[in-house]
């Protein structure tokens, strides 16, 4: 995202409605400059085009510390999501945990009207498959406060029965020497089960994650088949996790 795109977002999540006109004359740009930032912002899920303009996107279940997220590496992400989409066949029962790469997947299948069901502890994800003609399931759970998934006895629970084909899953931090990794302790243990609920496991991760340790380990290498990710990741430490039998798709 540039920073004209950035700016045109924070004027659309302001007036909640902005006319292309009023784009074009605030920022002294072309009529198809315009166009092309908000086909850009639309396709990432920032905003809905209506004839004339754009509407902001609903704030529901999204805080300030999710939005932020989920704005670094649009490009990183998006590719990703494209790529991972391709993984997944018509029929199949998926799992999409919660976090910004997932959500980009979510809007990706959706994007190519995908006919799969999809069962998932992100609201996130839920609102943005809300009326496609995605089947959804939600876990339960106690909904956090600080990112809009659910938690708890009940969604561990609910895990236990479950099986999925193919689940898609974020990390914070993964290395060669010791696998997977999440900063927050709240949900490394309903990812171990999501884990071993499925029979595919994807982990979805730009590269400025590889060669970093978070805090709490949630998976080894033996128990994720395959990262997808960017091409910025050092071709070292793609070869040592390839080496760990672990496949690594570079998307883009």
């Amino acid at each position: 995202m540039n920073i004209r795109q950035s700016e045109i977002l924070e004027l659309v999540e302001k007036n909640d409605r902005v006319t292309i006109s009023e784009i074009k004359e605030k920022f002294g740009v072309s009529e198809m400059t315009v166009r092309r930032d908000l086909v850009f912002l639309e396709e990432n899920g920032f905003v809905t085009r209506v004839h004339g303009g754009v509407l902001a996107r609903p704030k529901i279940f999204l805080d300030h510390s999710f939005t932020q997220r989920e704005r670094e590496n649009i490009d990183e992400k998006r590719k990703i999501a494209i790529r991972a989409a391709g993984l997944t066949d018509s029929g199949e029962n998926l799992m999409l945990d919660t976090g910004t790469t997932t959500l980009y997947l979510a809007r990706e299948l959706v994007r190519e009207n995908k006919h799969v069901s999809v069962a998932t502890t992100s609201l996130a994800v839920a609102y943005t498959l809300f009326n496609s003609e995605i089947n959804v399931l939600l876990f339960g759970g106690f909904l956090r406060r600080e990112i809009p998934d659910l938690v708890g006895p009940l969604t561990e629970r609910n895990l236990e029965g479950f099986h999925a084909d193919k689940l898609f899953m974020g990390c914070d931090g993964l290395t060669v020497e010791e696998g997977f990794f999440t900063s927050d302790l709240n949900i490394s243990t309903i990812e171990a089960k999501m884990v071993k609920s499925a029979g595919q496991v994807i982990v979805l991760t730009d590269s400025s994650k590889f060669g970093k340790k978070s805090f709490v380990k949630f998976a080894g290498h033996e128990e994720i088949d395959t990262v997808v990710t960017d091409g910025g990741v050092d071709a070292e430490i793609v070869d040592g996790f390839r080496e760990r039998g672990v496949e690594v798709i570079i998307a883009g």
